[in-house]
């Protein structure tokens, strides 16, 4: 089936930018889960849900619209790209920072390295790592004991943007 007519398999595809967006809200704990209600202009402390966020030319949310947010233009089309000003906004951005750190303060402080590390795998990652990943992992956070910057750098992996 190397169409995927039968779906037997899925394409991998990135996520789109709205979901990345509640991704890293919601793993943090800041998504306001609130049903229904008028939409809102994006901005620096929005937290609602980016299905009710307001679309429009001139407002659009700056993080959103790296990651190939809906063209309001082309009648909500998306185009799929892959560019560096993705990585750079999820290494450097408030929101990825800002979730970063508050996804690593609901781990229980106690875990050791190793426990901490599958345990940042399995939530962030939805699988637990290599051993190959382990080690590594390991020798980063002996290196760097701010686990923050561990968790921001899993952020960034391929498998927490992407889905299979």
């Amino acid at each position: 089936d190397p169409e995927n007519h039968y779906y037997w398999r899925m394409n991998n595809r990135r996520m789109e930018s709205q979901v990345l967006r509640d991704s890293l809200f919601h793993l943090s704990g800041q998504l306001n889960l609130t049903i229904g209600g008028p939409s809102v202009m994006s901005g620096p402390n929005v937290r609602r849900r980016s299905l009710y966020l307001s679309h429009s030319r001139d407002g659009r949310d700056k993080f959103v619209s790296i990651f190939d947010d809906a063209d309001v233009f082309s009648c909500y089309r998306r185009n799929e790209s892959i560019v560096p000003q993705q990585a750079l906004a999820l290494m450097n951005s408030r929101e990825a920072i800002e979730s970063a750190n508050l996804i690593t303060a609901r781990f229980n402080k106690n875990l050791t390295d190793l426990e901490f590390t599958k345990a940042a795998f399995l939530q962030l990652l939805a699988r637990v790592p290599s051993e190959q990943e382990a080690v590594a992992c390991l020798n980063f956070l002996k290196a760097n004991p701010e686990r923050n910057q561990f968790v921001h750098a899993l952020l960034n992996h391929n498998d927490f943007q992407v889905i299979r």
